[in-house]
């Protein structure tokens, strides 16, 4: 495994190192780069497998990554490694993109290696605009589930209702069509957290309020999507889809 730290720490890039090779001495660091550029010019050279990416740093992002790449150069994996805010997180954990946070723990690195070689190159460059698209707005936009066949990529809107099935989700989407996803239903309740088209309106179901056509009450409480599916609603969360609309 070939890998390049970018990263402008020294201190940072050297513990980063250390811990690397600690927990797999087969590992590689063809190069450590403080800043952007260095580190483009350091993929076009060595074409590596991975890459530690820093998000803060100096003069570019770590986000500009690809800006500076044509796509033929873009045959690595990107772990980010950052110090950002949760809603940074959450926009990490929608496109389906590894990261670390700082200060770096050992054993979500040991994840991390792992999930790499179980995965290996499967963050190609759509999911990393995707990423960027969700971090240059106040809500996200769209959202890359795992399915059996690799990637699904989902715009938001598109998003009827997600329903809890066991340890899965299954998503429903405006164009009647739906499908199964490997992450519980809290997953998605966390990382749609901070949209506020999203509500968990029942311990089975997430539904797009945005989506809803009316409320009935019948033996409880249903919320009616414009699909005309009838998901229930607990009483305490119809005051939260009135104020909504509100």
């Amino acid at each position: 495994m070939k890998v390049i730290i970018i990263e402008d720490e020294n201190k940072a890039a050297d513990l980063l190192q250390n811990m690397l090779m600690q927990i797999d001495p087969s590992i590689e660091i063809i190069e450590k780069c403080s800043d952007l550029l260095s580190g483009v010019k350091s993929i076009k050279a060595n074409h590596p497998d991975l890459i530690f990416l820093d998000v803060e740093l100096p003069v570019h992002s770590g986000l500009q990554l690809l800006d500076f790449l044509e796509e033929d150069e873009i045959k690595f994996s990107i772990i980010f490694t950052t110090a950002s805010n949760q809603y940074a997180v959450n926009a990490f954990e929608m496109s389906a993109i590894d990261y670390i946070l700082k200060p770096i723990d050992e054993e979500k690195l040991k994840l991390s290696i792992q999930k790499f070689n179980h995965h290996r190159r499967i963050f190609p460059e759509q999911n990393i605009s995707i990423l960027k698209q969700n971090l240059q707005t106040s809500e996200f936009k769209k959202i890359i589930v795992p399915v059996v066949s690799g990637f699904e990529i989902l715009k938001l809107t598109d998003i009827l209702y997600l329903k809890a099935e066991g340890s899965y989700t299954k998503i429903f989407l405006a164009d009647n069509k739906s499908l199964t996803v490997s992450k519980n239903l809290k997953y998605f309740e966390v990382i749609l957290g901070s949209n506020n088209y999203f509500i968990r309106i029942h311990r089975s179901f997430i539904a797009n309020v945005h989506l809803a056509k009316r409320i009935i009450r019948k033996d409880g409480y249903f919320i009616i999507m414009e699909d005309e599916s009838q998901l229930p609603v607990i009483t305490e969360k119809v005051e939260e889809i009135i104020q909504f609309f509100n």
